[in-house]
């Protein structure tokens, strides 16, 4: 057996994780960099002030990303919430052909799923066409006799 060879569902594996490094991480990381920088080389002021300024960007990249999700989100429902009362048609996850009249829109994991009268449920992503719900037949008005 080789020794690269990995085996599926070992007990050594990481878990799958966000490790994304956030602002406190780096602040963290710089003040550690202070206290154990060299006496006679200490940093300049001059990389202090980058790396400072670099972690504000870096806090400002992140609340503009989130603001920017939070708000793509909101579209995102507003327009399936648009759709409730009418007929969709569209692909699951496997490619299979899905089609119904809206009833409801929620939001599961940041994605909006529209819950057709099928019983079956359609990520508003997977969306190919949308048409007006076919009006159930109307009797002809009576005409008044002559």
């Amino acid at each position: 057996m080789p020794v690269n060879q990995t085996v599926p569902n070992a007990k050594n594996q990481l878990p799958k994780k966000n490790f994304a490094l956030q602002t406190e991480d780096f602040i963290k990381m710089m003040v550690t960099q202070l206290q154990n920088q060299d006496p006679m080389e200490p940093a300049k002021n001059q990389e202090l002030l980058a790396q400072m300024s670099q972690i504000g960007q870096l806090q400002s990249q992140t609340t503009l990303t989130d603001s920017l999700k939070s708000m793509v989100l909101q579209n995102n429902l507003g327009a399936a919430g648009n759709l409730i009362g009418k007929s969709v048609q569209g692909v699951d996850s496997t490619g299979k052909a899905i089609n119904g009249l809206v009833n409801s829109v929620r939001v599961q994991d940041g994605n909006v799923f529209l819950e057709l009268d099928s019983g079956k449920t359609l990520d508003m992503t997977k969306v190919l066409s949308i048409a007006d719900a076919s009006p159930a037949a109307t009797p002809a008005a009576a005409t008044p006799p002559a």
